[in-house]
């Protein structure tokens, strides 16, 4: 099942993004990636949301680790040259856009969770998924206007999810 939306951001990624733009972007990306890094290492032993391998996925991504790498470095990529790089100009616009690749991840993990491709733990829900998409994508717009704006936000929004969910954070 995760196989399958890799293979859709690509396509999305393919059609749709703005690859002249990619410069620009990557920053971000980066700033992604090491958000989605920081979560599988702090959180190795304390995952809010697991993912399993589901059909294809047992040969081509067969562990959750593995799923995660390839979303970070496959599926993140793909999908900034889309979000990023036609990020509209005015504030409504940007709010919809914000809203609409919320929705879109939203919808990929009701699926997935469906198929039992991703489970919730320690009190993680699909509100929280939706939550969570929202601020990614916001911090995402952020980190292009104002790198430093991005992180602070992302450090409080860090601690409140520890205060929430109270992970043990290793040493």
């Amino acid at each position: 099942m995760q196989t399958f939306f890799v293979f859709f951001f690509i396509i999305i990624g393919i059609c749709f993004g703005a690859w002249n733009k990619w410069r620009e972007i990557y920053p971000t990306l980066l700033f992604w990636i090491i958000g989605n890094l920081l979560y599988e290492v702090l959180l190795y032993n304390y995952r809010v949301w697991e993912f399993k391998p589901v059909g294809v996925d047992n040969f081509l991504l067969p562990t959750h680790s593995v799923i995660s790498l390839a979303i970070a470095f496959i599926v993140y990529p793909f999908v900034s040259v889309v979000y990023l790089g036609r990020f509209p100009n005015t504030l409504l616009k940007k709010i919809l856009w914000i809203i609409l690749w919320s929705l879109i991840f939203q919808g990929a993990e009701i699926i997935l969770y469906n198929f039992k491709s991703i489970t919730h733990h320690f009190g993680w829900s699909l509100l929280w998924s939706f939550i969570f998409n929202l601020l990614t994508f916001l911090l995402l717009a952020i980190h292009q206007w104002k790198p430093w704006v991005a992180w602070l936000f992302s450090i409080i929004f860090i601690i409140l999810l520890i205060i929430l969910f109270q992970p043990p954070i290793p040493a």
